[in-house]
């Protein structure tokens, strides 16, 4: 499993005890189901028996042009990513008072989004 497989899964687990502290045990048992089918899945992207679209998903790569057709993917749901979050301030704005702290977790989504963009491209030219 890739390193950021890894991380993923971790995050989802630990999203998934979050939730069980919280005796929130549907939300929970979730979390838990997704982190262990998104680790089984990347496991089972690296037995070269998936499909090419089931290495996309996992984001396991198996050669050049799966990494070149996942970058594109993601590059893809990075623009769409922005676009959500940039709706979600703006249905904010117009819902919200600037004190409440859900305007404040839409502003600070739209801005750290735009700045992550910003610092991959960065990266993505420097390594080009």
């Amino acid at each position: 499993m890739s390193w950021w497989n890894a991380v993923l899964t971790a995050a989802t687990l630990l999203t998934a005890v979050l939730f069980a502290v919280r005796s929130q045990w549907l939300v929970a048992i979730v979390f838990a189901v997704i982190a262990i089918a998104g680790a089984a899945s990347a496991i089972y992207a690296r037995s070269g028996r998936a499909s090419d679209y089931t290495r996309l998903n996992a984001a396991e790569y198996l050669d050049e042009r799966d990494r070149n057709i996942g970058v594109h993917a993601l590059a893809i749901v990075g623009v769409c990513a922005l676009l959500i979050a940039l709706g979600a301030f703006v249905a904010a704005m117009l819902l919200l008072q600037p004190d409440d702290p859900m305007f404040l977790v839409a502003w600070a989504q739209a801005l750290l989004l735009a700045i992550a963009w910003a610092i991959a491209n960065v990266v993505a030219v420097r390594r080009s």
